[in-house]
């Protein structure tokens, strides 16, 4: 099954869903950087985060950026992402953890105290950035509360990565739901109820393995309308052209030291580890350009 993501409505418009099933998009990430488990279940939520928060508040070729800052053991994590489509990493993507008391992969152990920092390319002259303190480390409790202080938008975040025992991903995916000011109490009763009923992200996630079912779930009794669906993929703009670019930025005195140091320069993105090689010869010809 191809990864979606669902926008529906419910209970007259006071009430705005988006689910998401990502299991291909996080299994990508996991093959790209050779990913742990720990590692695949928070850069899996963090990516999943993003593209929620990203077809929740984007209409065109705005950009968000996510930058969790933990002492944890997983380090730095980083997600960039747009409507349907996003890429990320995480600075130390091969720890291994024992499972918490719950049995589960310890996410908010590998994340550990630290910052969340939002940044949203508007298109306009300055992004809009904000940070905040991280509240748990399990990500979707800091997406909520980071709506919640920064957004005033009462909102709640759900995200879940299954992982087996080889590293495969079973199941990832996630929601977003969202309460508008209209709403009555009995509407954000209903809404609290269906999200306190369920028994874990991950096991929801597993048994409603499409977001149609997600959303029937978190709306019921809430007369749920299912609008626009937005395939989802894991997609880095990285090429050449953009490291050429990235070298010459560097001016020519680093540059002509470069040509000191080694016969070829390999240059990987950060996101999904392609490797450019770099000649003298491709030096001393940027040399020119400058």
């Amino acid at each position: 099954m191809k990864d979606y993501l669902l926008y529906s409505t419910a209970a007259q418009g006071n009430v705005r869903c988006l689910t998401a099933i990502t299991t291909d998009l996080t299994q990508s990430a996991q093959a790209k950087h050779h990913l742990f488990p720990v590692a695949s279940a928070a850069l899996g939520r963090l990516l999943t985060g993003g593209l929620l928060m990203a077809s929740s508040e984007f209409k065109g070729k705005e950009r968000l950026n996510l930058r969790i800052n933990g002492d944890g053991p997983l380090g730095q994590m980083f997600v960039d992402a747009g409507i349907g489509e996003a890429r990320g990493y995480v600075a130390n993507p091969q720890i291994e953890l024992p499972l918490n008391s719950h049995g589960k992969l310890d996410v908010k152990k590998g994340v550990g105290n630290g910052e969340l920092t939002i940044i949203k390319d508007l298109r306009l002259k300055e992004p809009y950035v904000s940070t905040m303190q991280l509240i748990s480390g399990e990500i979707a409790e800091d997406l909520t509360y980071y709506y919640a202080t920064s957004e005033q938008k009462p909102s709640s975040f759900g995200l879940g990565v299954l992982v087996d025992t080889n590293g495969k991903i079973i199941s990832s995916g996630g929601f977003l739901v969202q309460i508008m000011p209209d709403a009555t109490d009995e509407q954000v009763n209903a809404v609290e109820q269906n999200i306190a009923e369920i028994n874990g992200v991950v096991d929801f996630i597993k048994k409603n393995n499409t977001p149609e079912k997600m959303a029937e779930k978190l709306l019921v009794n809430l007369s749920p309308k299912p609008l626009d669906k937005q395939p989802l993929d894991y997609r880095c703009s990285c090429d050449r052209q953009r490291f050429t670019k990235g070298l010459i930025s560097l001016g020519k005195n680093e540059l002509e030291n470069m040509l000191q140091e080694k016969k070829q320069f390999e240059l990987s993105c950060h996101f999904c580890n392609s490797t450019y090689i770099f000649t003298q010869t491709d030096i001393v010809n940027l040399l020119k350009e400058i």
